[in-house]
């Protein structure tokens, strides 16, 4: 369950992101009104990569656990 959360507010907060930067492309002055994928990805992409980095190097045995759950979805 508490994984199933996790990987909830983390899709949430990329859409959010992307949302958010989508609209500010719009609003923008200037020629190019479209999605602003350097936003979204420094905005967006990396933060939510630092918080699982950072989580991984505080609990080792929960990269492995994931390590294990990616080769059961594969197999």
């Amino acid at each position: 369950m508490k994984k199933k959360i996790i990987i909830s507010l983390s899709l949430a907060w990329l859409l959010i992101v992307g949302y958010l930067t989508w609209y500010n492309g719009i609003k923008a002055s200037g020629r190019y009104k479209g999605f602003n994928w350097e936003e979204w990805f420094w905005f967006g992409f990396i933060p939510l990569l630092s918080i699982y980095l950072f989580y991984f190097i505080w609990k080792p045995e929960a990269f492995k656990t994931l390590i294990k759950d990616i080769k059961s979805l594969l197999d």
